[in-house]
């Protein structure tokens, strides 16, 4: 029995999310703490205030103690003095000399005092600041399916832009408390400045609702280190994508053995590329046309891979007829077989079969309905039929 109550732990350990909205939470109620001299000191004169002026005048019904109550504000607070209400003669005299001693004693007490207090509080508190924490750790709490950035530098910063031009949500994560004004300037609706290797701080930026992890440090043992603590939250290959940038080739293998899903190698890409101008002289329309498409700069069209495996309807059907294009408007410019030939623009005749890797270009909008489409021919397990 005391097995089954017990809370099951789950597989990366007894770990919490860092919980950095209560962080800020907890430093505004620093400040309002902060206040309470200040508080206490007006509650105990407006009570002596109230209190005195009722035995001097003998009442005490509802109707006096309130016009008592607005006599004491309005005489520590200087805004002026008056009964206000009606006096009797007997009292009128009594009342003001108790009201000329009790604005000598309340001023410095509850307005020089409590004034300056708060006025202080405020000024050296960052209460603003504190509060614009709090609401962007809030907001970021409710993100799902957004990315998780490790390391603001170049690299990440043209990423960043990228997603953001796409509408694609993410959380940076940078250990360098030096660099939190540049994040500011550059434009990072979400950000931590913590260290992206630790399982508490993975989890508080979301990582069991995040879609994938982008790390570029460059030190490759940082990265090392954020792959394989994100691999240990999220070991799933398929449902959640990491990526990183290696110094080497040597360290790239590695981090593909960790659990990275791709790496690249910044020298080795660039001298590919630069390769690939020297024997294909570039276009200027052409080259810049696909290397935005490649490299997400275009948002009015893009390109996706559809992985064709034995669940799915389709195979052995031809591309005319299966009307992808008419009820997707995307076009699939080329099949990659699944012993590695590729057939260039298919045309309708040609035959869809397993493992099969089909690359459309469209529209992202159009894109999303190419996944729905393919989603919707496959076939569901005869197990898990069953077991519905």
């Amino acid at each position: 029995m005391k097995n089954n109550n017990r809370k099951k732990q789950k597989h990366y350990g007894d770990v919490r999310p860092k919980n950095y909205r209560a962080i800020y939470e907890e430093k505004f109620y620093d400040i309002l703490f902060q206040l309470r001299y200040p508080l206490m000191t007006v509650i105990f004169f407006t009570t002596i205030g109230v209190l005195a002026l009722m035995i001097i005048n003998g009442k005490s019904d509802g109707t006096s103690v309130l016009n008592y109550f607005f006599h004491t504000v309005i005489t520590f607070s200087t805004v002026g003095y008056t009964e206000g209400y009606d006096v009797d003669p007997q009292h009128l005299m009594m009342n003001r000399f108790f009201a000329t001693i009790f604005i000598i004693i309340s001023i410095p007490f509850v307005y020089m005092y409590g004034l300056v207090t708060t006025v202080n509080v405020f000024i050296n508190s960052n209460i603003a600041e504190i509060y614009n924490y709090w609401r962007m750790y809030k907001a970021m709490e409710q993100l799902r399916g957004h990315y998780i950035i490790c390391r603001f530098n170049g690299i990440t910063r043209e990423l960043m832009k990228n997603l953001k031009r796409r509408g694609i949500k993410f959380v940076l994560v940078e250990p360098d408390p030096s660099l939190e004004q540049d994040i500011k300037d550059f434009g990072v609706d979400f950000y931590v400045i913590d260290e992206p290797h630790k399982r508490s701080v993975l989890l508080g930026v979301g990582i069991e609702h995040a879609k994938g992890l982008v790390t570029a440090f460059e030190d490759n043992t940082q990265d090392l280190s954020v792959i394989v603590t994100a691999r240990l939250i999220r070991p799933d290959k398929e449902h959640f994508m990491v990526f990183a940038t290696a110094t080497t080739e040597g360290a790239a293998e590695k981090m593909k053995l960790l659990g990275a899903n791709e790496v690249i190698v910044p020298d080795v890409s660039v001298g590919r590329r630069m390769t690939s101008f020297i024997l294909h002289p570039p276009s200027p329309v052409l080259s810049g046309f696909l290397e935005k498409i490649a490299y997400g700069e275009r948002t009015d069209i893009d390109i996706m891979e559809i992985r064709i495996d034995s669940n799915s309807d389709l195979v052995g059907k031809k591309l005319k007829d299966i009307r992808m294009r008419q009820e997707t408007g995307a076009t699939i410019v080329a099949i990659i077989r699944a012993d590695g030939k590729m057939k260039i623009a298919p045309s309708g005749e040609t035959e869809i079969k397993e493992g099969d890797s089909l690359i459309v270009l469209g529209h992202p909008k159009a894109l999303k309905r190419v996944e729905e489409f393919f989603e919707s021919h496959q076939i569901e397990n005869e197990e898990e039929v069953a077991r519905t």
